[in-house]
């Protein structure tokens, strides 16, 4: 067969081994020489025999830059040296490859601060929060739990630090150039959002980090590259562009009161577990076949909307193994939710909802946990029943991230199955056929290497907080717990924003306004639904 020339069994061959699967899943060998699979995970194998037509030697097909650097004489690969005393340790005992794994250490760094909050509230210290100020900016900090930045800011990096340089990500000794610019960042964002006049305005840090980030990474880019691509960010702030580790970390610290829950726990399941899964999937479809959006980012945007914010999104890429497509959808809830934190409190008041229905309708409908309490604080009824009911039915909403994002993982990981084992029947050639040698993953293997990990972290965390801490402490840790995790929050709002280049939003103009159509439309699908179970939960019952 010529070069020139692919016939269809080619043609199907190469779809095959272009699949977009996780590198672990697929590992493709030819003429016993093989790439070697990560220690402890199963592999799907496609062998293939050496070729007689061929006189040229062909390199074996591969999917991760790593990859690319296997040195092509080398028939024999061997183990090369262990960079650490850690990699050594590693080498010797394999199952706690396992363990040090990007995927888990979000659970360690959570759970070894969730501990550290505890014993903090043991001996009455206070958690940090900036009070709001008006002209001198350093009102802010007259709270004395602002002493605790002190540590937490550099206790922060140094948490991060640890994780990467033991999972050795790329560049990872210069983080802390990078973490530096991204926490002040973050300080910026919340010293601004703490203002009075901008505090009123519902401009909370999230906008803010976003905006700052943003404004930097244009910044350095400067003129696009002749190809019209964006130059790339330096390594030293790359490497602390950890959106989804920071973000993971948060959702690990949100302390879930079993006690509060109970009361209101019937009818905020009603409100907010009713709706969401099936409206989740229904916009979803909407998004893929009406605007022709792919269906992983679909997926993300519309989980996003009906169930938790960024946290959402994160927790769907992390399931469709499809991180680089939360950035986009997350900038635009971010954005967006503004109106409805400002607008439905008026809404409310105008026609007389009353609190625990108007408090149930914006903790079902409004983004994100911190933009509900935000709603029901400007609908200010006295006995604060908005505030209290919005938390819980919003708490209740949350912990549909990980039944969710494990459905989501289940369905998908299917679907590549499928795909792949369709495409293997597809080989008309019987030749090119018997060369290849379709094993699929165990669908168990599979899923749990697809399930995000930090939603173990979460449970974990509820547990302990409802077993471990005692009942007279359980609001401070909540707080400080609380307030911990949003400093994360807002370094992966700082991240997202580095990863925003306005030329590059300008060439995606089309899909930025695809994405907003499938906001505004699940939005308004989810306001209203929302508002219908609010009122019969609440009003009727």
């Amino acid at each position: 067969m010529s070069r020139q020339q692919t016939t269809p069994a080619a043609a199907a061959a190469i779809e095959l081994a272009s699949l977009d699967l996780p590198f672990d899943s697929l590992t493709i060998q030819e003429q016993q020489t093989s790439i070697p699979p990560l220690t402890g995970q199963e592999s799907m194998t496609i062998t293939q025999a050496p070729s007689s037509s061929s006189s040229s030697t062909h390199q074996p097909a591969t999917f991760k830059e790593n990859s690319l650097k296997e040195k092509k004489n080398n028939t024999n690969p061997t183990l090369s040296p262990p960079k650490t005393p850690l990699h050594a340790l590693v080498r010797q005992y394999p199952w706690l490859v396992g363990w040090n794994h990007e995927d888990w250490w979000p659970c360690w760094i959570g759970l070894f601060l969730f501990a550290l909050v505890s014993t903090a509230v043991r001996f009455n210290i206070p958690a940090a929060h900036f009070q709001p100020w008006t002209s001198n900016p350093f009102d802010a900090l007259k709270s004395i739990g602002n002493l605790d930045l002190i540590i937490l800011l550099p206790l922060q990096g140094l948490l991060v630090f640890l994780a990467l340089w033991a999972v050795q990500t790329k560049d990872w000794d210069q983080f802390f150039k990078g973490f530096l610019v991204i926490e002040s960042l973050s300080l910026l964002s919340k010293w601004l959002a703490s203002q009075k006049n901008v505090k009123s305005a519902s401009l909370g840090d999230s906008i803010w980090a976003i905006l700052f980030g943003a404004m930097l990474r244009n910044a350095m880019a400067g003129a696009p590259l002749p190809d019209g691509r964006s130059k790339p960010l330096p390594a030293w702030l790359k490497v602390a562009q950890q959106t989804e580790l920071y973000i993971a970390i948060s959702l690990v610290l949100l302390c879930i009161d079993f006690n509060v829950l109970k009361p209101l726990a019937p009818r905020a399941l009603f409100v907010s577990w009713i709706d969401t899964p099936s409206l989740f999937v229904l916009v979803a479809l909407i998004g893929t076949t009406w605007l022709r959006i792919d269906l992983q980012t679909s997926m993300i945007m519309s989980g996003a909307t009906f169930i938790c914010g960024s946290s959402a999104a994160i927790a769907l890429s992390s399931s469709l193994g499809a991180g680089n497509k939360s950035d986009l959808p997350i900038a635009i809830i971010s954005v967006f939710t503004i109106p409805s934190i400002i607008a439905l409190p008026y809404i409310a008041k105008a026609v007389g909802i009353s609190a625990k229905v108007a408090g149930a309708w914006f903790g079902g409908c409004v983004d994100s946990t911190g933009a509900v309490i935000a709603a029901a604080t400007i609908y200010g009824d006295s006995g604060n029943v908005a505030v209290e009911t919005a938390a819980v039915v919003k708490m209740v909403q949350n912990v549909l991230i990980g039944p969710i994002s494990v459905g989501v993982a289940a369905v998908w990981t299917q679907r590549e199955e499928r795909r792949m084992r369709a495409l293997h029947n597809s080989l008309q050639d019987d030749a090119l056929r018997a060369k290849s040698d379709f094993k699929p993953v165990p669908y168990r293997t599979l899923l749990w290497n697809r399930f995000p990990k930090f939603v173990l972290g979460f449970i974990v965390t509820a547990i302990l907080f409802n077993t471990v801490v005692p009942p007279e402490d359980r609001q401070a840790v909540n707080s400080f717990s609380f307030m911990v995790g949003e400093w994360f929050s807002t370094m992966s709002f700082v991240s997202i924003g580095l990863g925003l280049q306005f030329h590059e939003l300008r060439r995606e103009a089309r899909m930025l306004l695809k994405l907003t159509t499938l906001y505004a439309l699940a939005q308004l699908v989810d306001i209203m639904s929302t508002f219908g179970l609010a009122y019969v939960a609440f009003e009727m019952f």
